[in-house]
């Protein structure tokens, strides 16, 4: 991540697990749109996918940091901003262009 954010890098995270319902409805819905399929390209914006299946505790320590305990939970680090743009457990593409732009 630190790394990524020196080079001024755009950062999705998304904290999902295989038994998370909303977690994979939210990927259907969202990854599955061209729109933001085109988004994320064009402004090349690295993805991230901390899977939370087996419970791991590097995950779950992450979590807390966020003061979140349970996912789906995504999150936005955009260049130059100090904080991330913490997402709302339900995506739509709508949600998630809204999020990228600027």
């Amino acid at each position: 991540m630190e790394k990524l954010r020196a080079e001024r890098r755009m950062i999705y995270v998304d904290f999902t697990a295989r038994r998370c319902a909303t977690c994979q409805t939210n990927k259907k819905l969202v990854f599955t749109s061209d729109a933001v399929l085109r988004e994320f390209a064009a402004k090349k914006i690295v993805t991230l996918r901390a899977d939370w299946t087996n419970k791991d505790p590097a995950i779950t320590t992450e979590l807390a940091k966020y003061q979140r305990s349970a996912v789906p939970f995504n999150v936005i680090w955009k260049p130059g901003k100090l904080g991330p743009h913490l997402l709302p457990e339900l995506l739509t593409p709508g949600i998630i262009l809204d999020a990228i732009k600027g």
